[in-house]
């Protein structure tokens, strides 16, 4: 019998992404549309289902209607029912988010595959618990939460696993930022079990010896920098020992800009971080890796597209992460989840690349695209 697999999308999930909004649970009324219509969750979870084809037989989709899944996967040509509910015209919110998850439990629904972020798997958590199985393709800006795939290929890799039957299950954190500006456990969801698929948790705040560490690095770095540098800084703690080190309190989740003349622009968009590498004489990017999942792009950072980093150059790129973070990656590789809109060719950062560990200390870590 074909397994019945409940799909939802949360319409405007990532949206907030490159225009450094941090998330889309407080998107303002008049951007609902605009976020609709940029469809970046609903052209990831078409990535998820792109091979469905070949199962046919043996999954039987059931989508939420309308923005909710049913429109993305009829624009798409991928076959389906739909989820009998009441959707009101206008903007939807978490509420329905919450109420298809419990009609997909009433309507025996075995596995529900989700597109959004953290805000999307906390609906969820609060709906079903661990009470549904559930796959998450990553569609929003942060996700912290070891609930989702490392990218929208792996999610459909894994739903073909449990459609074969070759899945067990087990309970995984949701992870969503607080008042705190960290991240911290607000559910659970039922997940199938997979090291290769599945991202991490997002790890806690930095121990004092990480920190001690981050700050090392920073005043390794700047001293030696070309006085004509233009600063960008990328999110984090170890990233933002760099601003210290320059004098500004950088923006933790966001991407910060400090010019040769000592002016900061904090929290910038990604169009104009095209404008400012582009008008740049020595633009020079400082990013760190995600601790825990080991994301070096594509988790928090996407305001650094393709286009952004192209821009700057590979060999003006300094990754940080301190050696406690390296040695916990497993398996020991850095991972980028781009989209793919810049024409499908390989990512720029991809390959093996020079990462600073402490004060003049380095290593060398492989760089992977997520989806392979």
């Amino acid at each position: 019998m074909a397994v019945r697999v409940g799909v939802l999308v949360n319409p405007i999930a990532g949206f907030g992404g490159a225009r450094a909004l941090h998330g889309t649970d407080a998107l303002p009324p008049e951007l609902f549309d605009d976020a609709v219509l940029a469809a970046h969750a609903a052209r990831r979870l078409v990535r998820a289902l792109s091979g469905i084809g070949s199962a046919a037989g043996e999954v039987e989709l059931i989508a939420a209607p309308g923005v909710l899944g049913a429109d993305a996967l009829a624009h798409a040509g991928i076959r389906h029912a739909v989820l009998d509910m009441p959707l009101a015209a206008g903007r939807t919110t978490g509420s329905d988010t919450a109420d298809a998850a419990r009609r997909f439990q009433d309507a025996a629904v075995e596995l529900l595959v989700f597109a959004g972020g953290d805000g999307t798997a906390t609906d969820l958590s609060e709906a079903i618990g661990d009470g549904l199985p559930v796959i998450g393709v990553p569609s929003g800006v942060k996700m912290h939460s070891e609930v989702f795939s490392r990218s929208p290929e792996a999610a459909g890799r894994l739903l073909a696993a449990v459609t074969a039957g070759g899945a067990t299950f087990e309970r995984a954190e949701v992870l969503d930022v607080g008042a705190s500006d960290r991240p911290g456990v607000v559910g659970v969801l039922r997940v199938p079990r997979s090291r290769e698929a599945l991202q991490g948790a997002k790890t806690s705040a930095p121990r004092p010896a990480s920190e001690a560490a981050g700050r090392a690095i920073a005043r390794s770095l700047v001293p030696s920098a070309d006085p004509r540098t233009t600063w960008i800084i990328g999110p984090g703690a170890t990233a933002g020992a760099v601003a210290d080190e320059l004098g500004f309190v950088g923006t933790l989740r966001g991407v910060d800009v400090r010019h040769p003349d000592g002016t900061v622009e904090t929290d910038v968009t990604e169009d104009r971080l095209n404008d400012v590498t582009g008008a740049a004489e020595h633009p020079l990017l400082v990013l760190g890796v995600v601790g825990g999942q080991g994301f070096l792009l594509g988790r928090g950072n996407q305001q650094l597209s393709v286009r952004v980093i192209a821009a700057i150059g590979a060999e003006r790129i300094h990754i940080l992460a301190t050696e406690e973070k390296v040695g916990a990656l497993f398996p020991p590789v850095l991972l980028i989840d781009a989209d793919r809109d810049h024409g499908g060719g390989p990512h720029p950062l991809l390959g093996y690349r020079r990462v600073r560990t402490g004060c003049h200390q380095s290593t060398v870590l492989r760089v992977v695209d997520a989806a392979a």
